[in-house]
């Protein structure tokens, strides 16, 4: 598994994710954080993983270490990363959160959260953390 994403942020600083190993074992503060799951209801109502957050249905999701950069510096090389491609969430005309069971929605949503590793300095951003929202993204199935 490998990607790499970019993007700036609101105070112009330009960000880079480069990811290239799949977190494969649950960590003690996030149970069920770890490997690659494709088509799963879940979050909200579901069952599975927080219910404080909508119920969705996502084609992809998955857990991985990274490493980041800031305006092109080292930041870490153990981000915790996680990446939905999921219903969508949220209005097109404001962005804020639309539907508590969103399950039924176009899969067309791609969150990409960036977090410290445990016991590290929050990341020099609003909260200590990186949340990327993309609201019209599509998957596509490839063979290997």
């Amino acid at each position: 598994m490998s990607g790499v994403a970019e993007f700036t942020a609101q105070d112009s600083s330009r960000w880079k994710l480069v990811m290239d190993r799949v977190q494969t074992r649950d960590i003690p503060f996030n149970p069920r954080f770890g490997g690659v799951i494709m088509g799963l209801f879940y979050h909200g109502a579901s069952g599975v993983h927080t219910p404080l957050v909508p119920t969705i249905q996502s084609s992809l999701a998955l857990w991985a270490f990274a490493h980041l950069y800031r305006n092109d510096q080292l930041v870490t090389d153990a981000a915790m990363v996680h990446i939905m491609l999921l219903s969508r969430t949220r209005r097109t005309s404001d962005w804020a959160l639309d539907c508590w069971d969103c399950s039924d929605r176009p899969i067309e949503e791609l969150q990409l959260q960036i977090t410290p590793a445990p016991n590290t300095p929050p990341f020099d951003a609003p909260g200590g953390f990186l949340f990327v929202n993309w609201e019209k993204s599509r998957g596509e199935r490839i063979s290997l």
